[in-house]
């Protein structure tokens, strides 16, 4: 299993600092961030997935006691946030197809027990959208193929800013059920988000404003 150590973080910007002597440790289950805008709950996860610099302190990955080397750390994660975005003149398949090559991951190496890339498109509810450009797609479309996009390597990590964002009552069920399959598989969530019914799911909360 992979853990992670965060100890004292620091992050400002030139006038305004996020957070700073920020230390928590995460080992299973979903760990909710919280806070309200401007907080800093998506700095955070960005700092913590190694997709942005820190100004201070550390953050340790490992897995069974060994570090986790940088790499090997980049392939093991899916990343869900408002502001990804894919080609719009892409289907929805050949955006997946393109994030997997350009992350080096190799959909014929994955194991028997893993979700192939496509049976994510069905499990988010969007497997006949997949020959559909990316620009005809709804806003909720849209968040279901970041899901199944970042879902679609298998990761060991998964990090969710905000991701019932423009999704309707049935597309937060759809959050609710995957957060629950992904639980029991061991996977290690972050989500942040200011909706306490997103926070629900969590197991526990890491609250930025306190």
């Amino acid at each position: 299993m992979i853990e992670l150590k965060a100890v004292q973080l620091r992050k400002q910007y030139t006038h305004r600092r996020l957070f700073s002597e920020l230390s928590f440790e995460h080992r299973s289950g979903v760990l909710g961030i919280a806070g309200a805008n401007g907080s800093g709950k998506s700095t955070l996860l960005r700092c913590i997935a190694f997709l942005q610099s820190i100004d201070a302190g550390e953050i340790h990955w490992t897995q069974e006691g060994n570090a986790v080397d940088r790499e090997d750390f980049r392939q093991a994660i899916g990343f869900v946030a408002p502001n990804i975005q894919f080609y719009d003149e892409l289907t929805v398949q050949e955006n997946m197809d393109f994030v997997q090559k350009m992350s080096g991951f190799d959909p014929h190496k994955i194991s028997h027990n893993q979700a192939h890339p496509v049976d994510w498109l069905a499990k988010t509810q969007i497997k006949d959208l997949a020959e559909y450009p990316y620009q005809r797609l709804s806003t909720g479309q849209q968040q279901r193929v970041k899901l199944a996009i970042a879902l679609s390597r298998n990761p060991s990590v998964l990090f969710l800013d905000e991701p019932g964002a423009n999704l309707d009552a049935l597309g937060k069920d759809l959050i609710k059920e995957l957060l629950t399959d992904l639980r029991k598989k061991g996977t290690l969530l972050f989500l942040a988000s200011n909706d306490p019914k997103e926070l629900d799911l969590c197991d526990r909360i890491l609250d930025l404003d306190h």
